[in-house]
């Protein structure tokens, strides 16, 4: 089996780090790190939510994403509106009504996957912070290469050469998806979020 340009196999995964609490202000926190790829995601709430956005069943959740550097784009919102869906079906937000979660996502260094590791610092800074899930999160991301290799926890250099790259995030949740005391299966309950770039063309998301 062929090796990539940093001596990995194409299903192999790069060194992870994680560090819950890596904030000291914020209700909850988490640093996630993918090798060359570090996100740091704190959230604050249950709290006050403006009328406007209050909701009478559930919590309100939003996220936001900032770039490691300059001003925040339209890759910087679409994964904002993934992040929100897939967090919204993993917290419950029932038990939280006319509240708001807020998280804020913020990219350290970027090298490849980091939809993935926001993702992974989302789910463990929400954990840090005591705001009950439905299950545990997970993620990972592959790219499709011009020869048609899957290649897992791609670079930023193998994403920009891929064909597409797609994030997959999962739920795992007891057997009857409520985060009950029943067995843990993997796929029960799960969302999947797809973030799909088709080179050179631009990019497009996918909810299922």
């Amino acid at each position: 089996m062929a090796t990539r340009a940093d001596g990995r196999l194409p299903n192999q995964l790069r060194a992870m780090a994680a560090e819950p609490g890596a904030l000291s202000r914020a209700d909850g926190s988490a640093r996630f790190q993918h090798d060359g790829t570090q996100v740091l995601a704190a959230v604050w709430g249950p709290g006050e939510v403006r009328r406007a956005r209050e909701r009478p069943d559930q919590a309100t959740l939003e996220v936001l994403v900032r770039p490691a550097s300059g001003l925040a784009g339209p890759l910087e919102r679409e994964m904002e509106l993934l992040l929100t869906a897939t967090l919204s079906h993993a917290v419950v937000l029932s038990l939280h009504p006319r509240t708001l979660v807020s998280l804020v996502v913020q990219v350290v260094d970027h090298d490849g996957s980091v939809l993935a590791a926001a993702l992974h610092a989302c789910g463990l800074a929400l954990i840090h912070a005591g705001v009950p899930l439905r299950g545990m999160l997970g993620t990972c991301a592959c790219a499709v290469a011009a020869d048609g290799a899957l290649l897992l926890d791609p670079t930023v250099a193998e994403e920009a050469s891929a064909v597409a790259v797609a994030t997959l995030g999962y739920l795992v949740c007891s057997a009857d998806g409520d985060g009950g005391a029943a067995p843990a299966q993997f796929g029960v309950g799960a969302e999947v979020v797809a973030l799909v770039k088709v080179a050179p063309g631009p990019a497009y998301s996918v909810t299922v």
